[in-house]
C-alpha cells in the first residue's frame, strides 16, 4: 500500500512537472501591419517629396525644354504664313530635336527618382523591420508575423502602433 501512495505521488509529480513545461513551451506571438505603419509614419510620407527635391535640377531641365517646345510651337503657328520652306524644315527639325531630348532626359529622370525612391523605401522598411524586433524584445515575444499572414489574431497581440510610437519617439 505504500509504495502505491509512492508510486501514485511521483506520477503526480512527474505529470505536474510535465504540464509546467508544456505551460513554459508556449510562445508569444505577435503581428505588426507593415502597410499600416508605413502610413502612419511621416518619413513615409515624405518619401514621394525627399525624391523629388534630389531630382529638382533635373525635372526644372525637362521643364525648360518643354517650355522651349511650347514657344517654338507657338511661333510656328503665328509665322506659318510668312515662314519659307527652309525656315519651317528647321524648325520642324529643332522641334524633332527637341522632343527626342526631352524623351531621353525624362526616361533617365524615371529611371533615376525610381531608383532612389527604391532605395529610401528599403531603407525605411530595414527601419521598420529593426524598429518591430526592438518592440518584440522589449515585449518579450517569441514570435513576430506580418498581419497581412494571419487569420486571426486577438487585438492584444498587435504590435503595429507600439512600432509607430518607437520609430515617431512617441509622438
Amino acid at each position: 500500500m505504500k509504495s502505491f501512495v509512492k508510486t501514485s505521488i511521483a506520477v503526480a509529480l512527474l505529470s505536474t512537472a510535465l504540464f509546467a513545461n508544456a505551460a513554459e513551451a508556449q510562445q508569444k506571438i505577435g503581428f505588426v501591419s507593415i502597410q499600416e505603419v508605413l502610413s502612419k509614419l511621416p518619413q513615409a510620407r515624405n518619401l514621394e517629396a525627399q525624391v523629388q527635391d534630389e531630382f529638382k535640377k533635373q525635372i526644372d531641365e525637362v521643364s525648360k525644354i518643354e517650355e522651349q517646345m511650347r514657344g517654338l510651337s507657338e511661333k510656328a503657328q503665328r509665322d506659318a504664313s510668312i515662314l519659307s520652306n527652309t525656315e519651317r524644315l528647321a524648325m520642324e527639325r529643332e522641334m524633332e530635336m527637341l522632343e527626342t531630348t526631352r524623351q531621353l532626359k525624362l526616361k533617365a529622370l524615371r529611371e533615376d527618382m525610381n531608383r532612389r525612391g527604391n532605395e529610401l523605401r528599403d531603407q525605411l522598411m530595414t527601419d521598420v523591420m529593426r524598429q518591430t524586433q526592438a518592440v518584440a524584445n522589449e515585449q518579450k515575444f517569441d514570435v513576430v508575423l506580418q498581419s497581412s499572414a494571419l487569420l486571426y489574431a486577438a487585438d492584444s497581440a498587435d504590435l503595429t502602433d507600439a512600432v509607430v510610437k518607437k520609430m515617431t519617439g512617441g509622438n
